[in-house]
């Protein structure tokens, strides 16, 4: 049973998805980020511990959408929590 860490958004205009996944079988043990439909990114896991894994993924995908207007879908801007 995989546990995803799911929220919609407005990237730059456009409807999407950003997605943090902590554990297949258990927590930690795969560990990826996405936005929308995109190939899942890998990463190594610094914790064990549920909110730490998701902070790690949300960092990921803050970084990666640099420079981006993110807002959730009410127009309001995105606090990343």
């Amino acid at each position: 049973m995989s546990i995803r860490w799911l929220r919609n958004v407005v990237i730059d205009g456009e409807k999407s998805a950003v997605e943090v996944q902590i554990g297949d079988r258990r927590i930690g043990d795969k560990c990826y980020t996405r936005i929308n439909e995109e190939v899942e990114s890998w990463f190594d896991n610094y914790s064990e511990v549920r909110g730490e894994i998701i902070a790690q993924g949300v960092d990921i995908l803050r970084n990666r959408l640099m420079g981006k207007i993110i807002t959730y879908p009410n127009g309001q801007p995105y606090d990343w929590q």
